[in-house]
């Protein structure tokens, strides 16, 4: 039997508030200039092409957290405006039986004026390579954006992001064609479409499942796509 939320003395609403277009914006940026700064001046003994996916998380998260969070090297991105960036932190899924769920990167958006569950409240990431070895549809949807989709994270938010690291030429096209097949319905995709002026691909899915304690059925959410050249 699933255990429900500690509520006393907790006010909170579900779904969050959505998280502003601009901001979802400014933390794709921040990624990419991690990755920018992972490709230019790579620690020693690190090889970005043959890495493993985790490593790849862990450099990200280090630059991100230790310089670019603290230095304000991308404007608007700093420690007066966004809480610590963890890596892999352990978060419970919609319904709690499953209380060791690890999205690959958690960014903290300070939203505390706000009735929200603060411990679920902000950008959920989630990081797959996309290439020959790394098929978009098994490997980047069925176990990475289904996550957001089936309430394993971000199940009380309206907004997530995906990263592809992608190597060989995967074109948004490519995940859109796999996002209107019929094989993909555990995605149960309402919506797709590209932000070509941003370098981002959008995608909205509805949610079966419903929240604990009589808060209704989930909302749709809409997640980001940014994709990594290598």
């Amino acid at each position: 039997m699933a255990i429900g939320f500690f509520t006393q003395g907790i006010e909170f609403t579900l779904p969050h508030p959505p998280i502003p277009q601009r901001t979802i914006l400014l933390l794709c940026n921040v990624i990419k200039k991690a990755w920018h700064l992972l490709l230019k001046h790579p620690p020693d003994s690190f090889i970005l092409h043959s890495a493993n996916e985790d490593t790849i998380i862990q450099m990200l998260v280090e630059i991100i957290e230790n310089r670019l969070r603290k230095n304000g090297e991308v404007d608007g991105f700093d420690c007066a405006r966004f809480g610590k960036v963890i890596r892999e932190p352990k978060i419970t899924n919609f319904n709690k039986k499953h209380p060791d769920k690890m999205p690959d990167i958690f960014f903290d958006l300070k939203r505390e004026q706000y009735s929200v569950l603060s411990d679920q409240d902000g950008l959920f990431v989630e990081c797959k390579p996309v290439d020959n070895d790394h098929p978009i549809l098994s490997c980047y949807c069925q176990k990475g954006l289904v996550r957001f989709v089936n309430g394993d994270y971000a199940w009380a938010m309206q907004d997530a992001l995906m990263v592809g690291y992608v190597s060989g030429h995967y074109p948004f096209e490519k995940l859109a064609s796999i996002l209107e097949d019929r094989k993909s319905a555990i995605l149960k995709t309402k919506s797709h479409f590209s932000a070509d002026k941003y370098s981002i691909y959008h995608s909205s899915h509805e949610r079966n499942f419903e929240w604990l304690e009589n808060h209704g059925q989930a909302c749709q959410i809409s997640v980001a796509h940014l994709w990594l050249s290598l």
